[in-house]
């Protein structure tokens, strides 16, 4: 066996905990919650509340810092973004950057709340 293979199987690449394209369950509600917002389809109660707070516990059990959990709401937000960004959708964009704001703010207090 050569001397590139046997460096090679001795030092695997590590695997993040979410692969980045592959979205769970609970990443997937939080991100229909976002395209909800982006098209103004939004239904009252709630549905946003309970999954930042699914997704946020989700994170904190893999071990995941606050820094993480941010980043990865903010990368769910940014699909519906990337697939329906066209010219004249300004308030759109408003919707879901106010909605990712509030999703942030929800995951900060539900990570660092006792209990």
């Amino acid at each position: 066996m050569s001397l590139a293979l046997q460096i090679l199987e001795a030092a695997p690449a590590p695997q993040p905990a979410h692969p980045p394209y592959r979205l769970s369950p609970n990443e997937l509600r939080l991100r229909a919650q976002f395209v909800a917002a982006f098209n103004d389809t939004r239904q009252p109660g709630w549905e946003l509340h309970i999954a930042v707070w699914d997704l946020t516990d989700e994170l904190k059990s893999f071990g995941e810092s606050p820094e993480s959990v941010v980043k990865r709401i903010k990368y769910i937000a940014a699909i519906p973004v990337a697939f329906h960004y066209r010219f004249g959708y300004r308030a759109g964009h408003a919707r879901l950057t106010e909605t990712v704001d509030s999703a942030i703010t929800l995951a900060i207090a539900r990570y660092f709340a006792s209990g």
